[in-house]
């Protein structure tokens, strides 16, 4: 057998001629049409035609070469060979099929006429990739059609009508379009995408429900009897309890990652440790920098009251550094929050209050008509801040401290 289709596949490379390949291509529609369709014979007619394409150089045509008759006859075995594939089951087949069309219909269209099949079978592409979850290709395919056949053409309207169904989420507008397909190659991938479309509802389900009533299950998977739903329940792994007529799932998700909980905390409370002795290095700057700022303060003051300054240079000077000082302090209030360091939060809070209290009513700014009779009131608060400034450094030193000798050991 193998030594006679290789002596014939010979022959056929050796007196190839556009006869020849419509003498296969009629012998091919024959066969694919009768009603009980050879399917092996078909195959060696394709493989044969492709030999004598090959030959004429069908597989890689150009306008003018080889000749129109030659490239119709080609376009027809191509066309053909997307049904046999469909017949067979074979989708690879079929995408290779598909994609030498392109050549024709897109490429050669100036010098082809159009094809009767060009849009059933452009429309029955665009639901191979819509049953293979194919979006991105499945646009890019739409793009090249002509717009009005979106609407005109049955094939393509079924495409995309199934498309926005799937985009909406309603799968039970998918099941209602069964009716109106038409073609067996047309049920074959429309099988196929209802199959994805019921395992997507399957994985939902074993999320959402621990069990379901059989005639429910049945009618969410749209499933047309309870040996279906069997069956079905078989191929998922749920159990059936036939007495209670319910579906309990119990299934453990294979991709589920179990959370190292002990781990994931020890691991954050040995950063936080790490980051401590940082943060409070960071604190005991912005404490000396504060205070520092304080002791300026003071120092105007006292210049003011011996008259060594006028009120309006002054209060143009402090009112610079009024609101960054406290920017600078409620920033690191805010560190602590962060890291959690609790303790120095809290003695930092009642100060971030005050400060802003004070930005709330507007009285945070030095006034230069009144700055002689709050004088002393402002110096009260100077030498607070000063003090609880001071404090703060100490302490801020003292955590930073402790906090490397911790990470030492």
């Amino acid at each position: 057998m193998k030594e006679h289709t290789l002596s014939t596949f010979v022959t056929s490379s050796m007196s190839a001629s556009p006869k020849q390949l419509a003498t296969l291509r009629d012998q091919l529609k024959a066969e694919i049409g009768s009603p009980s369709t050879n399917l092996q014979k078909c195959n060696q007619l394709l493989a044969q035609s492709k030999i004598v394409m090959a030959e004429l150089g069908a597989f890689t045509p150009t306008p003018g070469k080889p000749d129109a008759s030659v490239l119709l006859v080609a376009r027809d075995i191509l066309e053909t060979g997307v049904y046999y594939s469909v017949r067979v089951k074979d989708i690879a087949s079929f995408e290779r099929y598909i994609a030498q069309l392109n050549t024709y219909y897109h490429d050669l269209a100036s010098v082809l006429p159009p094809s009767p099949q060009m849009y059933p079978l452009i429309g029955l592409n665009l639901l191979r990739l819509l049953s293979q979850n194919r979006l991105s290709e499945f646009h890019t395919s739409l793009e090249a059609i002509d717009p009005e056949q979106l609407q005109s053409s049955t094939f393509i309207k079924q495409a995309v009508d199934l498309e926005q169904f799937l985009m909406e989420g309603s799968y039970n507008k998918v099941w209602s379009t069964r009716s109106t397909v038409k073609g067996d190659e047309f049920m074959f991938f429309y099988d196929i995408l209802i199959n994805t479309i019921r395992n997507e509802i399957a994985g939902c389900s074993e999320k959402a429900y621990e069990f379901l009533p059989l005639q429910d299950a049945g009618t969410l998977l749209f499933l047309k009897n309870t040996e279906e739903i069997l069956n079905f329940a078989n191929q998922r792994g749920w159990k059936v309890n036939p007495v209670e007529q319910k579906i309990y799932f119990g299934t453990e998700d294979s991709n589920a990652v179990e959370i190292p909980q002990e781990q994931i905390i020890t691991q954050t409370l040995a950063y936080a440790r790490e980051l401590e002795p940082m943060l409070f290095l960071f604190a005991v700057i912005m404490a000396a920098l504060l205070l520092f700022s304080m002791v300026f303060f003071v120092i105007m003051f006292s210049d003011l009251e011996c008259d060594y300054v006028n009120p309006i240079d002054l209060c143009n000077k402090l009112n610079q550094f009024v609101l960054p000082e406290m920017g600078a302090h409620a920033f690191l209030f805010f560190m602590f929050l962060v890291n959690g360091s609790w303790t120095a939060m809290i003695l930092n809070l009642p100060l971030v209050a005050y400060n802003i209290r004070k930005v709330t009513n507007n009285r945070h700014m030095y006034d230069a008509t009144e700055i002689f009779r709050t004088l002393s009131t402002h110096k009260k608060e100077c030498f607070f801040k000063l003090a609880f400034y001071l404090i703060c450094f100490f302490y801020f030193l003292y955590r930073m401290i402790v906090a490397l000798i911790a990470a030492d050991a």
